[in-house]
């Protein structure tokens, strides 16, 4: 007689469990509102609808503790995470309101969708917060200061978040600045090691926060710079303590949104640390031709994703940077090597044949959300008493930036320095190149590097950093200098073009060869100028030479 086996079930996933006490929650909450509003309480239905919450929340609460979480041995009492928990599903409310409208009336969302997507993402923020921070286990390690990690350092789950004598993600930044982090930072996976040495930066997820409040404010006590939004400990609040070295605490659901984390705080740290250092980060892609670093400068979204790509396939050039570049005192670029971020069009001009359907459709609200426009909404939003952080930090997670290293889209060299003989400030409008002096260039370098810092809260926390003796005012004139001092011996360039010309335009420029209708006779009435160095420098009277077409 056969005999059968039976395998043991699997244990169902915290998350899940999470998620169908959650939907119990939703029918305690309608059974709670409709007592509330019908005779004899008869209560006003916004009130109702708070005092529910608060019903609906207590019986999640004891779902999760005993269920969805049950066995755990967590840091935090029963009473400590009750009043959090309770904390955390009155401040996710706040959230719902910006990113609906974000997605109905910017994407353009069908608004069912927009508001399916909303409670799935309140869903993830409640999770994260939950799993990450409420119900965080015990540290296996005693809580103190944070040290350096070594090769062999233990590996450690967000859910067990905290201080800790170990992190799992080090990295060294151009042998210039180390960071130590709990979190995982891709746009730095370049400069990822396992080496021991002394930190600059130390990033740990904590509690950073603790109740809601009706506005977004900042704080400076001492050397500490605290952010706060509308949603307490469920936001994406963070604090700096400067020192030496930096240390930087994350909530969990800025930890789990590691873009909008390091853009938006971890790279203008970057920024004035290395200015502290000697070097500059410079906004500006960055190619290797003939042994000579070309710097490409311009504003946000102009289009030098797009020309470096063309470059490098076209041309054969090494590839250094898209976005930001590594500049030394002496005079040389170092690569910075972040993933790009590519719009639809640009993706479909390399390997659009080649991307699976589900894929083009992704990409193409991928692109739209991430694009200039959707930046801006961004910046605007930022302006109003919204939760501008925590709204950009869940739509990132539920919708990733299409980010894509450049060997994954085609065969290129990735060079690591080289002295820098070529600087073009990029611009789109009437056709125009001109010869620009250093005074000229220099500001519009740094211009163009304020321009990608945009985004808040750079500016609310970003005038209150120093490093050692230097303010921010003392590292912006250090910064500018540094920038003067490594662009003594380029030739610089303004190279204004009507669309998308530049990779047609620039490889005369590098190649000390003429402009002229002939060569780019796309470009309208273009004037015959020299491109060499050393051209024309006599009559440099008013700062520049000038040809517009």
């Amino acid at each position: 007689m056969a005999t059968r086996s039976f395998a043991l079930p699997r244990p169902v996933p915290p998350a899940f469990r999470f998620a169908l006490v959650g939907l119990s929650g939703l029918v305690v909450n309608q059974l709670a509102f409709a007592l509330l509003t019908s005779a004899p309480f008869n209560i006003n239905i916004l009130v109702a609808a708070v005092v529910a919450t608060q019903f609906s929340s207590t019986w999640n609460f004891v779902g999760v503790e005993h269920w969805a979480f049950g066995g755990r041995t967590a840091r935090r009492g029963a009473v400590s995470r009750f009043v959090s928990f309770l904390g955390l599903n009155n401040a996710t409310l706040l959230l719902r309101v910006p990113m609906l409208w974000l997605l109905a009336s910017v994407i353009g969302f069908n608004p069912l969708m927009a508001n399916l997507f909303t409670l799935v993402a309140l869903f993830m923020v409640r999770y994260v917060v939950a799993d990450g921070w409420i119900w965080a286990v015990v540290a296996d390690k005693p809580l103190g200061d944070l040290g350096v990690v070594g090769a062999d350092a233990p590996k450690r789950h967000l859910s067990a978040v905290g201080p800790s004598s170990a992190f799992e993600f080090v990295y060294d930044v151009a042998g210039v600045i180390r960071l130590d982090s709990d979190v995982e930072l891709p746009e730095l996976r370049y400069f990822r090691t396992e080496t021991s040495g002394k930190a600059d930066i130390q990033i740990r997820v904590a509690r950073v926060g603790a109740f809601p409040s009706m506005h977004t404010r900042f704080e400076q006590k001492d050397t500490k710079l605290s952010y706060f939004e509308h949603l307490g400990m469920a936001g994406a609040n963070f604090r700096i303590t400067m020192g030496d070295p930096i240390k930087v605490d994350v909530t969990p659901l800025l930890a789990q949104s590691r873009h909008v984390l390091y853009t938006n705080v971890i790279e203008a740290l970057l920024r004035f640390l290395l200015v502290s250092r000697d070097h500059v980060l410079l906004h500006s892609a960055s190619l290797v031709v003939d042994g000579k670093a070309v710097l490409l400068s311009a504003q946000t979204d102009t289009g030098k994703t797009s020309t470096v790509i063309k470059l490098v396939r076209d041309h054969a050039y090494h590839f250094l940077s898209d976005d930001m570049t590594i500049i030394t005192p002496d005079g040389r670029a170092v690569c910075y090597p972040k993933p790009m971020t590519l719009s639809y069009h640009t993706m479909a001009s390399i390997k659009g044949g080649e991307l699976p359907r589900r894929q083009r459709a992704a990409l193409a609200i991928q692109s739209r959300l991430h694009s200039k426009s959707g930046r801006s909404v961004g910046r605007f939003m930022g302006n109003l008493n919204l939760p501008i952080m925590s709204v950009n930090s869940v739509v990132q997670i539920l919708v990733p930036p299409p980010k894509y290293h450049i060997n994954t889209l085609l065969d290129c060299q990735i060079g690591t320095e080289a002295p820098i003989g070529h600087v073009v400030i990029m611009e789109r409008g009437e056709s125009l190149r001109e010869r620009i002096t250093r005074d000229d260039a220099v500001p519009q370098l740094i211009d163009n590097t304020d321009d990608a810092y945009g985004f808040p809260p750079f500016s609310t926390f970003a005038p209150h950093i120093r490093i050692g003796e230097s303010d921010y005012p003392a590292l912006r004139e250090k910064e500018e200098k540094l920038l003067r001092q490594a662009l003594g011996n380029a030739s610089m360039w303004r190279i204004r073009v009507p669309g998308h010309e530049w990779a047609e335009v620039l490889p005369l420029v590098f190649a000390d060869g003429y402009v002229t209708p002939e060569n780019a006779p796309h470009l309208a009435e273009v004037i015959a100028i020299p491109i060499s160095p050393d051209a024309a420098v006599e009559t440099v009277e008013e700062g520049s030479i000038r040809t517009a077409g």
